[in-house]
């Protein structure tokens, strides 16, 4: 980006947004068991409606953007859909450039620059949301050792009014045929009080405050995942029993004849 470049905001339709995400719901309902997510650390009132928000997400699978979507949709739906992405990526999946997705040339002091001058004039709008995967590229959900790109903590120590919201996400097989999506939200994070002499955060302690409030929502959500009770989530997506050809068939022959109802379900979680 130039120096004389002007920012452009992304287009974002919000109700062709929320029609994919009808859309999306399906697929993910086919695909998955379930779709959890644990929420008790969400202070709304920290994110009120005079506060935009970014929500920054460790980048496990194909089905983060998919999934962040239902998520602003469920939880945010007065806010508008927004979310950086590769413009390489962008050129293959056109459609997305209506939904609040930015093409940015990753990994460049161009896209860098591009990113913090679109992403500050996003967040200009009260009702902006925008959701980001600072690892830059996919990493195992165990793995911590990934850096963050320095465009997360450039924003944050520039842009202040904004809230920052740590948001984890888990793809994980428990009982049944087809794998889990799980996501957990961490305290958000406002902008600190200056110190004594005026100053506030420099760039290098908004970089290890947003890694560490990432990796210990990674954290937390692990030791649900690893536990395996469902209880501990609110369902977005809700399982449902599945069969699965002839080994529930016999299955349930074998509960008729015991004069017991038959649950296809392989384990009593939800």
């Amino acid at each position: 980006m130039t120096r004389n470049h002007q920012a452009v905001l992304p287009v974002s339709k919000k109700w062709l947004v929320d029609g994919f995400c009808g859309f999306s719901r399906r697929m993910v309902a086919k695909q998955f068991m379930s779709f959890g997510i644990q929420t008790e650390l969400l202070d709304w009132k920290a994110i009120d409606d005079d506060t935009p928000i970014v929500v920054f997400t460790n980048h496990a699978s194909w089905w983060d953007p998919i999934s962040a979507m239902l998520i602003r949709k469920k939880y945010f739906p007065n806010r508008i859909f927004y979310a950086p992405i590769d413009s390489e990526a962008l050129e293959n999946y056109r459609i997305m450039a209506k939904l609040g997705f930015y093409g940015l040339p990753l990994k460049t002091t161009a896209g860098a620059a591009e990113f913090l001058a679109t992403t500050k004039l996003i967040l200009k709008s009260k009702n902006a949301s925008v959701w980001i995967t600072p690892e830059g590229q996919f990493t195992d959900v165990r793995d911590h050792s990934q850096p963050f790109m320095p465009g997360l903590a450039h924003l944050a120590s520039r842009v202040p009014g904004v809230a920052f919201l740590p948001m984890a996400l888990e793809y994980a097989f428990w009982d049944e045929s087809r794998p889990q999506l799980f996501a957990r939200f961490g305290a958000a994070i406002r902008q600190p009080e200056p110190r004594s002499d005026g100053s506030g955060f420099d760039k290098s302690e908004w970089s290890e405050l947003l890694t560490s409030r990432l990796r210990q929502t990674q954290g937390e959500l692990a030791q649900s995942v690893i536990a395996r009770d469902g209880t501990r989530f609110d369902y977005l997506i809700a399982s449902r029993p599945t069969r699965l050809g002839w080994y529930d068939y016999f299955r349930s022959w074998s509960a008729r004849l015991r004069a017991k109802p038959f649950d296809p379900r392989h384990s009593v979680r939800k």
